[in-house]
């Protein structure tokens, strides 16, 4: 139950009015604004099982969307003024995530920066890929990866596996390393070398050249 905490202050909000201030955003919640859409919302619900979630819907024309607030029982209308000022919640989300291309998402919705800046557009509204790019966006854990792929019947794949792989093979000392600037040729940290003095035939001694008027002195 822990998870409907955000959607009951929300419900407060919608029902008690625009005359409480809304506090400091949180972080570990998100503001999730999705078309009106079954298969969708069933994306949308889930992710407020799994996440601390304030859900909104839009629906109608572009120039006078209408919007309502998913209250932990029912869908409640929300004026497009709240929603925009944010008068509707006690607490800000950290996160917004809006669902939608820009030719279904209009734009008024997306007017809510002055209280929530960090925010991703997800245009894309099939399952697999809406369940990608949202668990890409939230910090979504294993569990939460495995939960989703059991839901919707998807096979979890690690995108990152072959990047991965390529790391553990690479080293600094190969020749085929991507090193773009020379080694510097001078540490003066190291007072003495650990590598083993070569021969006299590897590293001939090569005479020193004086200049006129220079010499060297011997001891006696």
């Amino acid at each position: 139950m822990k998870k409907w905490i955000w959607i009951w202050a929300v419900a407060a909000m919608v029902m008690g009015g625009t005359a409480a201030t809304p506090a400091a955003a949180q972080t570990d919640a998100v503001l999730l604004v999705a078309p009106a859409r079954y298969a969708v919302m069933q994306v949308a619900f889930d992710v407020a099982r799994r996440y601390p979630t304030v859900l909104v819907s839009y629906q109608g024309s572009p120039t006078e969307p209408v919007l309502h607030v998913w209250n932990g029982y029912e869908w409640m209308p929300l004026s497009l003024g709240d929603y925009q000022s944010g008068a509707f919640l006690q607490s800000y989300p950290g996160r917004t995530i809006f669902l939608g291309d820009d030719a279904l998402l209009p734009a008024g919705v997306r007017s809510i920066g002055a209280w929530c800046d960090q925010s991703t557009q997800i245009p894309v509204l099939e399952k697999h890929a809406l369940v990608n790019a949202i668990g890409s966006y939230l910090p979504f854990t294993p569990a939460d990866w495995r939960w989703f792929a059991g839901r919707y019947n998807l096979t979890l794949t690690n995108l990152k596996a072959e990047e991965a792989e390529a790391a553990k093979r690479e080293t600094w000392y190969a020749e085929t390393a991507p090193v773009k600037d020379p080694a510097p040729s001078f540490f003066k940290y190291f007072t003495r070398s650990r590598r083993p003095r070569a021969s006299a035939d590897a590293a001939p001694i090569q005479p020193v050249e004086l200049a006129p008027g220079e010499g060297v002195e011997t001891a006696p």
